[in-house]
């Protein structure tokens, strides 16, 4: 990630919404990923998928690609970022597609992740 993704990310709301995201997944926290999935995303969000299995999913992407670092920020603005990830087992390329609300607190309205096929 160069010094301009950055700080791309940390102008925006979204951006920082997925720094705390992509880092309690990191460090493998999963407790914390879940209370901050549960407070973090739009309840409109969570009534289609619980947070529960919200983290089912992020376990699951954890044991089949590994940490996720980012790669390049594709667009930024204050309250939705799309970024290209590495996964840490295989290099596999991923897009990271984020989007909050524009007011305080800034929840989560959608995220979507999907392999980048090359």
């Amino acid at each position: 990630m160069t010094i301009n993704d950055q700080l791309a990310l940390q102008r925006s709301q979204a951006g920082l919404r997925l720094i705390a995201q992509t880092t309690l997944y990191n460090s493998g926290n999963f407790a914390r990923l879940r209370t901050f999935i549960a407070e973090s995303y739009a309840p409109a969000l969570l009534e289609s998928m619980s947070a529960g299995a919200r983290l089912l999913g992020f376990r699951q992407m954890r044991a089949d690609h590994g940490r996720l670092r980012v790669q390049q920020v594709l667009a930024a603005d204050p309250h939705h970022v799309v970024v290209l990830m590495a996964d840490e087992k295989q290099g596999a390329l991923s897009l990271h597609d984020l989007e909050v609300e524009a007011d305080y607190p800034h929840r989560i309205l959608s995220y979507h992740a999907a392999p980048l096929d090359l």
